[in-house]
């Protein structure tokens, strides 16, 4: 069989809705194959796969998938086939693997060394700020961090492995010319400038739809030796993506968090039921054999700011000094009023000692 046809026709498959997969998996198992369903495709499919996916199909096929080629084109993608040279070998072992992935940029020739990082879109700082730290000590050793490029804990996991100078991969649940969500594409393009690659098995212009997201958690996991949660919360998308990790025998890793934040359920339910406890990259490295030895683990903790009795703003550091507090926490603890506080603290976050956080909160800066 000539095997550009074949491909065209596996291509074809795989541009179709997502939610017409299950369908046309059956109806290739009945004719043999991709290219059986592009031969044997006539209008008595259009019942079992209804108007408006057999009106797209039937499209896509008279035009030989020539949209698709000329988005591919024009974003510098292409298309690796399952089986073939430059399909992530990790994805191979995976139950329901895309038949073809479509790729920007260069994807690592291996990810024995590689780990998932997920957790909330609505993340806190606690949770950025760690996910952006442990991934750049896991890139600085060589390791791939793969997430989903979605606002939150995958942005600053990215960010955190790119400041790292490693490799990093990410999975849309759109396509790969829908760059979700928009505020996110000054990131992609810096992984794609700095070597890493953006991943989907949808078609380029397929939308962000929801169900999208559950899917391509398979790749994230699948594509990763290891899956670290940073935060959050029981019901949450992320959960799909330990699931999956647990059903593909990957090791799981959690950060722990304060035990009354939302973020902190998920993580702390997979630490009470044996996943792997994660305050930074040295255990990471350690348990999955990366390193052959502990090295001596820095404190995550950086150095608290210099407290002199005599600086007028030691009332305030040393009522941050162990734990975040509101505006009038501030107020009832140092005898300042609201005016000076407001005053002092703006002149701390600039020099870069306090920051503000949610609910008129004021913390150290960790």
């Amino acid at each position: 069989m000539d095997d550009s046809r074949e491909h065209l026709a596996r291509l074809w498959l795989q541009c179709a809705p997502m939610a017409a997969w299950n369908r046309l998996d059956a109806l290739k198992e009945q004719r043999g194959g991709a290219m059986g369903v592009w031969e044997s495709f006539t209008p008595q499919y259009y019942e079992l796969l209804g108007e408006e996916t057999f009106a797209y199909l039937a499209d896509l096929r008279a035009s030989r998938c020539s949209r698709v080629w000329q988005a591919l084109e024009g974003l510098k993608a292409f298309p690796v086939f399952f089986g073939e040279e430059g399909y992530p070998e990790p994805l191979l072992h995976i139950q329901n693997p895309p038949d073809v992935l479509f790729v920007r940029g260069s994807l690592p020739k291996d990810f024995a060394r590689s780990i998932a990082m997920v957790g909330s879109r609505r993340a806190t700082r606690y949770g950025s700020s760690q996910a952006r730290r442990i991934a750049k000590g896991l890139a600085e050793k060589g390791v791939c961090v793969v997430s989903g490029l979605a606002r939150g804990i995958d942005a600053a996991s990215h960010q955190g492995a790119l400041d790292g100078g490693g490799p990093t991969v990410a999975v849309l649940g759109s396509g790969l010319g829908r760059m979700y969500p928009a505020e996110n594409k000054e990131l992609a393009q810096r992984i794609l400038d700095e070597g890493g690659a953006i991943v989907s098995e949808l078609a380029p212009d397929a939308q962000p739809l929801p169900y999208h997201f559950p899917a391509r958690n398979r790749i994230i996991s699948g594509l990763s030796s290891a899956v670290l949660l940073i935060e959050a919360q029981l019901k949450s998308g992320t959960h799909t993506t330990i699931e999956y990790a647990q059903a593909q025998r990957k090791e799981v890793f959690a950060l722990p968090g304060n035990v009354d934040a939302p973020g902190s359920e998920l993580p702390l339910m997979l630490l009470k039921d044996g996943a792997y406890l994660c305050t930074g990259p040295e255990d990471v490295l350690l348990q999955m054999g990366w390193q052959e030895q502990r090295a001596e683990q820095p404190s995550f903790l950086p150095e608290e700011p210099e407290m002199d009795e005599n600086d007028p703003n030691y009332p305030i550091l040393k009522a941050l000094a162990l734990e975040e507090k509101t505006l009038e926490e501030l107020i009832a603890e140092t005898g300042r009023t609201a005016g000076e506080l407001g005053a002092q603290l703006t002149m701390l976050e600039i020099s870069g000692k306090v920051e503000r956080r949610a609910g008129r909160s004021y913390a150290l800066v960790r």
